[in-house]
């Protein structure tokens, strides 16, 4: 599959807006279909404050797929350049 063929595949599957649940440590989509989870302890565990850095990680995924909804974002294909 090409990459534009993923990227429509992935937002006909989900429904927007998504959200981070940091309780969880998951993202879950406008029908409570969770979408993402965001358990990582490799490298950050190791970090000050891995905790928080986990969950804006989280954040942050969640915000650039909403994004994406709304054109916000970059081009997808200036994601892999």
């Amino acid at each position: 599959m090409e990459l534009k063929e993923n990227y429509y595949l992935a937002k006909e599957t989900l429904q927007f807006p998504v959200r981070y649940d940091k309780k969880g440590q998951t993202i879950w989509d406008a029908n409570n279909m969770m979408i993402c989870d965001i358990r990582g302890w490799g490298k950050i565990q190791f970090l000050r404050v891995p905790e928080k850095r986990q969950d804006e990680i989280g954040e942050l995924i969640a915000d650039l797929l909403n994004d994406f909804l709304v054109g916000k974002g970059k081009a997808l294909e200036e994601l892999f350049i």
